[in-house]
């Protein structure tokens, strides 16, 4: 599915089809074009219509990429890892392009708030490019609260009743904590690159603005550090309950 807004002379409209003159600079037009598992026709959007590069094309048809930050001539482009689904993003100077193979709550939230005729469409792609960043990072934080959750649980329930069943449960929430460990560190190295302006096309203001999802970043990955320590001792709190006793 495809979802087209374009900002001009101060307001922004959702469009059924995109007009190429909007693609130049000169013509005063801010587009944002959102791909929600894009058909093999949608896709040649990227392709054809903004001309991308093919292995950019590539990484945003393609599912499980690192997050990271690259730059190619014209535009940036970034993969980051929300709580629900990844969302590539091709930034330029008069465009933000968004692909996601899943359903993404933070891109879908941002669109419905754009429909309302969002003011903050005016300050550019870049100033959209972090918002919707912004909202992805966010999204991980309920994530880290469930996990704290079923963390709190299964300690209880292991020393109330240890069984094999237990430690099977730690593993895998473990597994998960390791993931969110990877990703959350991946992420912290991309928007870091936002950060230090290591773009020309990142203005100060916005370097600030990045920092600050950085700062966020930084807690979920503390979290998740705690929380794998954490894991690692009820483990080792398991296996010194199995040796003192048979499993019950």
């Amino acid at each position: 599915m495809v979802t087209i807004f374009v900002h001009r002379q101060g307001l922004t409209e959702e469009v059924t089809s995109l007009e190429r003159g909007w693609l130049n600079p000169a013509a005063g037009a801010f587009l944002w074009v959102d791909l929600a598992a894009p058909s093999i026709p949608e896709s040649l959007l990227l392709s054809d219509t903004f001309v991308f590069h093919r292995l950019a094309v590539e990484d945003a048809m393609s599912s499980g990429q690192s997050p990271k930050v690259e730059a190619y001539d014209g535009y940036l482009f970034a993969v980051l890892r929300g709580a629900d689904t990844e969302v590539d993003f091709f930034v330029g100077a008069s465009f933000l392009v968004t692909v996601h193979r899943g359903e993404s709550q933070a891109i879908a939230d941002l669109a419905d708030n754009a429909r309302h005729g969002a003011k903050w469409m005016a300050e550019g792609p870049v100033a959209v490019f972090h918002r919707a960043a912004d909202a992805v990072i966010d999204g991980l934080r309920p994530v880290i609260e469930r996990l704290r959750g079923r963390i709190d649980d299964l300690e209880a329930r292991l020393f109330a009743r240890a069984s094999p069943a237990v430690v099977r449960d730690l593993l895998a929430v473990r597994r998960e904590v390791f993931a969110l460990r990877q990703t959350s560190t991946a992420e912290r190295g991309a928007i870091e690159r936002l950060a230090r302006r290591e773009f020309v096309d990142i203005s100060t203001e916005m370097s600030f603005r990045f920092r600050d999802v950085h700062d966020h970043l930084v807690r979920i990955s503390a979290d998740a550090a705690a929380f794998d320590d954490r894991l690692a001792g009820l483990l080792t709190a398991s296996a010194c309950l199995a040796g003192g006793r048979r499993w019950l």
